[in-house]
């Protein structure tokens, strides 16, 4: 059992040798500079310029994101329509398969009738979904730790209309790579917004720590909205289909989550730590040129689940952060299996399910990846 330092967190990550776990503060930064993403920094703010797709189409955005100073705020928020992004003030803070009302009656009608928990419509996971999305930063609790070891708030990307189709939207918690924000992973996590889902991202740069943990208590306040008349959430939350997923330390981190009883899936990239109380399916990605995080690493993450379905793939052609998506609408085949995967489980898409379950599982026979499966015969 080795314990592995992520700058001032410890992670426990049972594979031989001392490699670190995460990497330095700002190696994912640095991945991000060798793309030639512009990153801009002042004592107060971080501006970074990405591109962002919603409904199908390409769009220029700028995130610009405070530091939080309150538990709650009006947050920063940048729409994404099929045409243009505008800036302006924030609006406030079921089994799969089955179809159930959640938080409904409360009289008035319309919309606070609240939502059903139903299976989505199929849609390819490799395009943006059919949601304009909008990014509300400096939202939330504060919670785990900040650079200046003070706690931070959370950025959501979410739906810019939710319950549009009268279904609950499923939550996905991410977590960052050390030193990294979420805008970082804006395209990504835009991508996983115009599907439908909810997610809630701490702007933590050292997701891994906290207590409670920072992707835990995102998911918590994301279920609160659910219940506070005031919020944009409201009556429009899937509170019984929750992912978690995220890159470096944030795959440790996300195996920390997986443990939480809200959480009903995982999906870690480059990153993973042995969880035996997972409440659903895993899905355990990593890079076969990856030499901060090897292959061997998530293996042992693999090798300790026997109680619920896992996958480790294996993307032979990746490094530790070459498949991030910076700049453009085209995401990656990893970001791609990773939507597939939470379509499949938050969203009971069942075309997607050939995708990963069976021996021949379409990642299964496909050359550029390499797979193990446990508990995913059907």
């Amino acid at each position: 059992m080795n314990v592995v330092r992520c700058d001032r967190v410890w992670l426990t990550a049972v594979f031989a040798g001392a490699l670190s776990a995460c990497g330095s503060s700002g190696d994912e930064a640095s991945a991000a500079q060798a793309t030639g993403m512009t990153t801009t920094q002042t004592s107060t703010a971080s501006t970074i310029t990405t591109s962002a797709t919603s409904a199908g189409a390409s769009n220029s955005a700028t995130d610009s994101t405070d530091s939080a100073g309150a538990t709650t705020g009006s947050p920063g928020t940048t729409v994404s329509t099929g045409s243009a992004t505008t800036t302006g003030s924030g609006v406030g803070g079921g089994d799969a398969g089955t179809t159930a009302t959640v938080d409904g009656g409360g009289g008035g009608g319309g919309a606070d009738e609240g939502c059903t928990v139903s299976a989505w419509p199929a849609a390819d996971p490799a395009v943006a979904g059919p949601f304009a999305t909008i990014t509300e930063e400096n939202v939330g609790p504060l919670a785990g730790v900040g650079a200046d070891d003070e706690p931070v708030a959370f950025t959501l990307f979410r739906p810019e209309v939710l319950g549009e189709s009268g279904r609950c939207h499923p939550v996905v918690t991410w977590g960052n790579g050390t030193g990294s924000r979420p805008s970082l992973y804006g395209v990504f996590l835009r991508h996983l917004a115009s599907h439908g889902f909810v997610v809630i991202a701490s702007d933590s740069p050292n997701v891994a720590s906290g207590d409670p943990p920072p992707m835990v208590a995102g998911v918590r306040w994301v279920i609160e909205q659910n219940d506070d008349p005031t919020s944009a959430l409201y009556r429009k939350i899937d509170v019984t289909h929750v992912g978690a997923t995220g890159h470096s330390q944030g795959g440790f981190a996300t195996s920390v989550a997986g443990g939480d009883s809200q959480v009903t899936t995982i999906a870690p990239l480059c990153g993973a730590a042995p969880q035996r109380n997972l409440q659903g399916p895993a899905l355990l990605l990593c890079g076969g040129l990856d030499e901060v995080v090897t292959c061997d690493t998530i293996e042992n993450a693999f090798d300790a689940t026997n109680e619920q379905p896992v996958m480790l793939a294996n993307y032979l052609t990746a490094d530790h952060a070459d498949w991030v998506t910076f700049r453009g609408t085209t995401i990656s085949p990893m970001e791609t299996a990773v939507t597939a995967w939470m379509r499949v489980h938050l969203m009971d898409d069942t075309s997607l399910r050939p995708w990963f379950y069976g021996a021949d599982c379409q990642l299964c026979t496909d050359s550029a990846w390499e797979i193990r499966q446990k508990l995913m015969d059907e």
